[in-house]
């Protein structure tokens, strides 16, 4: 796959956005706002991952931060013949144990709470104060203050797009045969680990693990996130 060819369909993080990816100084990207599709299951949204929002793009090499590493995981596993590679950051291929799936439901339901109750600068400031964050900044950015008029849509997600109802995707992407390239920070060692595990799982895999990044990678390095992108599909 050639620069000329390549088309990135990409998935942004929760609490984020499609402008997001205007970061990556990367030509053929189209990025969905995941707000406007998140009253549908991981399984309807992937149907239409592989269908309406990705019409006119003849297998597009599919991308996910986080939340959006997931859906784009599901999709992988669904319609694994659909795409021409996959760049997974800082994402989770699933819950193994159902106890903790169902642990993780009952979180995303206090979340989801939380996003229809809260003061929005409260919500947005108890999220990033998450250990998954590190020490990144606890203040809101201005793109996540922007979201409240959505929040209705964010708690729907958290709802419906909940870790604990994805599936264990492992065995079912194991029939994904085009190229994946998973990048995950250092300092991000729960996600760094689970993106290791990952080599065991497709056969054309390389994992870029970014040195003093954490969770955000797409936010904290996206010139690595460029190069890597660039080297193993092409484009720029």
């Amino acid at each position: 796959m050639n620069g000329a060819d390549t088309a990135i369909l990409a998935l942004h993080g929760n609490l984020g956005s499609a402008e997001d990816w205007n970061i990556l100084s990367l030509s053929g990207i189209r990025a969905v706002d995941l707000w406007e599709h998140s009253a549908l299951s991981y399984r309807e949204f992937a149907d239409e991952l592989a269908g309406s929002l990705s019409v006119g793009l003849e297998r597009p090499v599919l991308a996910g931060y986080s939340l959006g590493g997931r859906l784009a995981l599901s999709a992988m596993a669904m319609h694994p013949e659909r795409w021409g590679g996959a760049v997974l950051l800082s994402a989770h291929p699933g819950l193994r144990r159902a106890e903790d799936r169902l642990a993780r439901r009952v979180s995303d339901e206090e979340w989801a709470q939380r996003a229809r109750e809260m003061p929005w600068s409260d919500f947005l400031l108890t999220w990033n104060q998450q250990t998954v964050f590190g020490d990144g900044p606890a203040a809101p950015t201005s793109g996540q203050i922007a979201l409240e008029p959505r929040h209705e849509a964010i708690a729907l997600a958290f709802e419906n797009w909940s870790l604990g109802r994805q599936d264990d995707l492992r065995p079912a992407l194991r029939s994904f045969r085009a190229p994946v390239l998973w990048i995950t920070g250092e300092k991000d060692e729960k996600f760094t680990r689970l993106a290791a595990e990952m080599a065991e799982v497709f056969p054309d895999f390389q994992h870029v693990i970014l040195p003093g990044c954490g969770h955000r990678v797409l936010a904290e390095q996206p010139d690595p996130v460029v190069r890597g992108i660039a080297e193993r599909f092409g484009g720029g």
